[in-house]
């Protein structure tokens, strides 16, 4: 599976277009002698910082192809990073992540492997102040980047001796390639440059799962669950800081 660029360069288009119309927008406004509904006292101003760093802790969920939903099931993944603010809203920044996914007993019987995912990525997104009062941050972004993916206890029959198992060897049991990460989160200002929130990720992987490959059909049956690319949703919680306050 390749990575849809094309798709990827709608997605940057489009978050930039949106930065630009909004901050025209708020430059208007500015402009406006219409009394505000609230004062600022009482709503708070926008604050825009030159750094800020999020970290988030979800649940992987996989949906990509029957054979890996039926093997996996997530436990669970970290992701930090840091960004800088390019205008009042686009930022661009780079990011690192590290996950975990197991087989459980009520995926195959009698088999316990994890397979742990370790990311870097650059970035780039947008932050918008959402409500009359700007407690609310709403930040769509896309990360692209490199992944490091490795199985942790694979093993596979004896021909011999169906009752003996065997490691499966290092090299057939992890690789490297491309991914992308479309994702949402939204952050509740505790204070100016502070928020929680919740997170959600789409994390595709230029990689095809084969069950064949890491000889889990000796395990359990996959003649009806078809082979394709990796990918899941992750959802959980996200915390905001930034620092560094942007000049007007």
């Amino acid at each position: 599976m390749k990575i849809p660029f094309s798709y990827i360069f709608v997605f940057l288009f489009s978050l930039l277009s949106l930065s630009l119309y909004s901050q025209d927008t708020e430059e208007n406004d500015d402009d406006d002698d219409t009394p505000n509904k609230h004062s600022l006292k009482e709503d708070g101003e926008k604050q825009y910082y030159v750094f800020s760093t999020r970290v988030s802790v979800t649940v992987p969920h996989p949906i990509s192809n029957k054979a890996f939903r039926k093997c996996f099931v997530g436990v669970y993944e970290v992701t930090g990073g840091i960004n800088i603010m390019l205008y009042k809203r686009l930022y661009i920044g780079a990011s690192g992540s590290n996950g975990q996914l197991k087989i459980t007993g009520n995926k195959i019987a009698n088999y316990n492997a994890s397979m742990e995912i370790d990311n870097a990525a650059g970035k780039i997104g947008c932050d918008f102040y959402v409500g009359d009062r700007n407690r609310i941050i709403f930040s769509p972004a896309l990360s692209v980047g490199y992944n490091w993916t490795h199985y942790y206890s694979l093993v596979r029959k004896d021909p011999r001796d169906q009752h003996n198992i065997i490691p499966i060897p290092i090299e057939n049991s992890k690789y490297t390639t491309t991914y992308y990460q479309p994702e949402l989160d939204i952050y509740f200002l505790v204070d100016d440059n502070m928020g929680v929130g919740f997170t959600f990720t789409y994390s595709s992987y230029n990689h095809t799962f084969d069950p064949y490959e890491l000889n889990l059909d000796e395990w359990a049956p996959f003649d009806k669950y078809p082979t394709g690319n990796t990918s899941y949703l992750s959802f959980g919680i996200g915390f905001y800081y930034s620092f560094l306050h942007k000049k007007k």
